[in-house]
């Protein structure tokens, strides 16, 4: 029987080959996040150029001087994508426990401010928490190998995104295990945590 990637572990395990192929072939660091960031650049523009997203998030996209704000709605429905696809379960947006900062919320005038006025500050911190994604397996075994080189699409997705608003995206990920465990090696995490640091250009 012909396997799909369609298929949740199949998908897993070609991500699992095909970062560990990268791994080993592409040394270089700088050129390891390029290669991460084109995966991102190319789903986001697969999904503006197929109208995968509403018409609306479409034009936005497709515009160089966008604010934060702005973006919002289009960081929700490229979530919500991921999530109807399958993906992933769900996903937080924003601050665990703060309702003012997190969903519709998770930016704000004053976000617009620190990455547009010269007078800001210059950077804005954005949390994204993905609840069991389809490549968490094959991330883990990665990660355990000791590597930090692991499969993600959401993390690269989302800072092409927050590009288009003319910044300087970086991002890390960790995993989480929402269980506390007093034995270190029984690590059992269903999250992947996204911190993004979206700097305005020098």
């Amino acid at each position: 029987q012909k396997e799909s990637v369609t298929d949740e572990y199949y998908f897993d395990l070609t991500c699992y080959a095909l970062w560990k192929v990268a791994s080993a072939t592409i040394q270089d660091y700088a050129v390891r996040d390029k290669f991460v960031r084109s995966i991102g650049s190319r789903l986001l523009n697969e999904m503006v150029q197929r109208e995968f997203l509403s018409k609306q998030s479409i034009t936005l996209l497709n515009k160089n001087d966008n604010k934060l704000t702005d973006l919002i709605p289009c960081v929700i429905e490229v979530l919500d994508k991921f999530q109807s696809t399958a993906y992933c379960s769900s996903y937080r947006l924003g601050e665990k426990n703060d309702e003012e900062r997190s969903g519709l919320k998770v930016f704000d005038e004053l976000d617009d401010e620190e990455i547009s006025s010269p007078n800001g500050a210059g950077s804005v911190n954005c949390l994204v928490s993905i609840f069991d994604p389809a490549s968490l397996g094959g991330s883990l075994q990665i990660t355990g190998e000791g590597s930090r080189f692991s499969p993600d699409f959401v993390g690269p997705t989302l800072a092409a995104l927050f590009e288009r608003v003319g910044a300087k995206v970086d991002f890390e990920s960790y995993f989480v295990d929402p269980v506390y465990r007093p034995n270190p090696k029984d690590f059992f995490p269903n999250e992947r945590f996204y911190q993004f640091t979206i700097a305005r250009k020098s």
